[in-house]
């Protein structure tokens, strides 16, 4: 599942990188691909990346979703893998 979040405002794409995270993992999938883009900025990758941002929001609205792994893939996209019990 690929998701492109770049060109959105930060809000939207927080509500966008949740959402097809919680879909995801619904769905059964193993990970999912956030496309964030590069050169024009880092606010949407940081969110994604850093863990203040997106895993702590999982955490906090979506308890059920267990740890996350994140891998940069470079060129403006990170993949969320997801650790299932």
């Amino acid at each position: 599942m690929k998701v492109d979040l770049h060109g959105l405002p930060l809000s939207d794409a927080k509500l966008k990188s949740q959402i097809s995270v919680a879909e995801a993992w619904e769905s059964s999938k193993l990970s999912i691909e956030l496309v964030h883009g590069h050169n024009l900025g880092t606010a949407i990758k940081d969110y994604i990346q850093l863990d203040e941002g997106l895993q702590r929001d999982i955490k906090r609205i979506y308890p059920e979703i267990s740890e996350l792994r994140l891998s940069d893939r470079g060129l403006g996209s990170t993949i969320v893998k997801f650790r299932r019990k």
